[in-house]
C-alpha cells in the first residue's frame, strides 16, 4: 500500500516537473531577499532591513519598500513592476533617474537616487513575471500637500515652474517614451474599447467623442503657427497632493516620477489640476494661489493657456486607460469615474 502511494507521488512530481510554469502577472518580492540584494549592492553603512509599505495591489502600481540602516539612515527602495505594462526598458528608467539627479543637482527639492557600489544608479531582479528594475532614493519627510493651504498651493506651483525652467537645459543619453498624443490619447483609447462592455456603450462613444475632440483641440494649437520654445521638454506628469510632502518649515520634497517623460508643460499643470480636483475647490483663491505660484516663475503662451482645457479632458481619458489594462487590476470593479 505504500509503495502504491509513493508510486502515485512520483508520478504528480514528474507531471508538475513537465508542466510549463504558469505565468505570473504581479509578484511581490519578499522584504528580507531585498535586503541581502540592498547590502550586497549598496554601502550604506551599515546592515540593512527592508519593509513593504506599499498599499496597492493593481499590477501596474511599483512596490515600495522602508530600507532601515543600522546607522538610524533610513532610505525607499522602488521596484518598478515588469516593464510591458507601459512598454518600458531600461532606457526609460535611466531616463528618471538621470533627470532626478540633474534636479537634485541644480538645487529643487526631489527624492534622488542613491549611488549603488558599482557607481550605477539601477538594479535588477528576476522576479516570476521578469525582469524588474530597481533602485533606491533619498526618503521624504513630512505631510502631503494641503489644497486647502493657499500658501502650500503657491509654492506647489512655483516649484513645478522651476522644475520646469530648469528642466530646459538637461541633456540625457538615455530615451524614454514621450508623453504625446499616442500615449494620452490613442493607447488609453485602446485599452478602453477592449475593456468596456456593450451595457456600456453609450457611456463609451461619449469618452471616444471626447478624446477625439480633445486630441483635434490640441492639434489645432500645435499648427497654428503660435510657438512656445519650451512648451515641450521634461515634465513629472503625474504631480499630485499625495507626491509631494511639505516639513514643518513648508519646505517640499517632490518623489513619486515614475510618470515623467518628455512633454507638455501645459499637461503637466492640467495633470495636477486634476489630481488635486483644485478647479473644483469652492474656494476660487486656491487655484489662484497656484497659478501666482507659477507665474512668479514662468509665463504661460496663450497656446498653453488654451490648452489646458483640453488637457483636462485628456488626463481624464489617460486616468481611465490607466485602470483598463488588460491585468491592471486586482479585481476588476475599480476603474476611473466616467
Amino acid at each position: 500500500m505504500l509503495h502504491k502511494i509513493q508510486e502515485n507521488i512520483s508520478s504528480v512530481l514528474e507531471d508538475m516537473q513537465m508542466e510549463k510554469p504558469i505565468r505570473v502577472a504581479r509578484s511581490f518580492i519578499a522584504a528580507s531577499a531585498l535586503a541581502e540584494k540592498v547590502n550586497a549592492d549598496y554601502d550604506l553603512g551599515g546592515l540593512v532591513s527592508c519593509k513593504l509599505f506599499s498599499k496597492m495591489l493593481r499590477t501596474q502600481d511599483n512596490d515600495h519598500y522602508l530600507v532601515s540602516v543600522s546607522n538610524g539612515d533610513q532610505y525607499v527602495a522602488r521596484i518598478y513592476q515588469e516593464g510591458t505594462q507601459f512598454d518600458r526598458k531600461e532606457s526609460d528608467y535611466l531616463y528618471e533617474l538621470d533627470w532626478l539627479l540633474f534636479l537634485k543637482e541644480n538645487d529643487l527639492p526631489v527624492s534622488y537616487p542613491i549611488q549603488r557600489k558599482d557607481g550605477s544608479y539601477l538594479g535588477s531582479v528576476l522576479a516570476p513575471e521578469g525582469i524588474r528594475y530597481f533602485s533606491l532614493f533619498t526618503l521624504a519627510r513630512g505631510q502631503t500637500l494641503s489644497v486647502k493651504d493657499p500658501e502650500q498651493l503657491w509654492i506647489m506651483g512655483n516649484q513645478i515652474a522651476q522644475i520646469h525652467i530648469s528642466s530646459n537645459d538637461f541633456e540625457t543619453t538615455h530615451e524614454r517614451l514621450p508623453i504625446d498624443l499616442t500615449a494620452l490619447v490613442d493607447k488609453p483609447v485602446e485599452r478602453i474599447k477592449a475593456f468596456f462592455a456593450d451595457e456600456n456603450s453609450q457611456k463609451l462613444e461619449f469618452m471616444l467623442i471626447a478624446a477625439e475632440e480633445a486630441k483635434s483641440e490640441i492639434q489645432a494649437l500645435i499648427e497654428n503657427g503660435q510657438d512656445t520654445p519650451d512648451a515641450w521638454g521634461p515634465i513629472g506628469g503625474d504631480f499630485h497632493q499625495s507626491s509631494v510632502f511639505f516639513n514643518s518649515f513648508n519646505q517640499p520634497t517632490f518623489f513619486n516620477f515614475d510618470h515623467c517623460g518628455p512633454g507638455w508643460r501645459s499637461y503637466d499643470i492640467a495633470a495636477f489640476l486634476f489630481n488635486s480636483n483644485l478647479m473644483h475647490q469652492s474656494n476660487q483663491e486656491l487655484s489662484e494661489a497656484f497659478f501666482a505660484g507659477y507665474f512668479s516663475v514662468r509665463q504661460l503662451s496663450d497656446n498653453e493657456h488654451a490648452a489646458i482645457s483640453s488637457f483636462l479632458t485628456i488626463r481624464r481619458i489617460w486616468h481611465t486607460g490607466l485602470f483598463a489594462l488588460t491585468e491592471g487590476l486586482a479585481g476588476h470593479t475599480f476603474i476611473a469615474p466616467i
